[in-house]
């Protein structure tokens, strides 16, 4: 019998492989982010741009790491709406 929890713990689900939905809300606030940061380092100095990427990595690794904690949270309370509801079905009458 196929079991999604095992194939997971194999590593052969992964919940951010295919990504979000690139709406085109989505597409123009990525495009008009990517502009304004091409102003940005077109007005900066070598040392400044050197800067401007170290806050740059440091900010993606920590939206990274919350990204992360967020999905562990949803995943865990998913569970506790999957077990609160498995607890009650004796109580469904269909």
């Amino acid at each position: 019998m196929y079991s999604i929890i095992r194939d997971f713990s194999l590593g052969n689900v992964n919940p951010n492989e295919h990504g979000n939905k690139r709406n085109a809300e989505y597409q123009k606030v990525a495009k008009a982010l990517m502009e304004a940061e091409g102003e940005l380092l077109s007005a900066l100095n070598e040392n400044e741009k050197m800067l401007y990427e170290k806050f740059a990595a440091l900010q993606m690794k920590l939206s990274t790491m919350e990204e992360a904690e967020k999905f562990e949270q949803g995943y865990i309370l998913g569970a506790y709406f999957s077990f609160e509801v498995m607890s009650r079905i004796d109580d469904m009458t269909l």
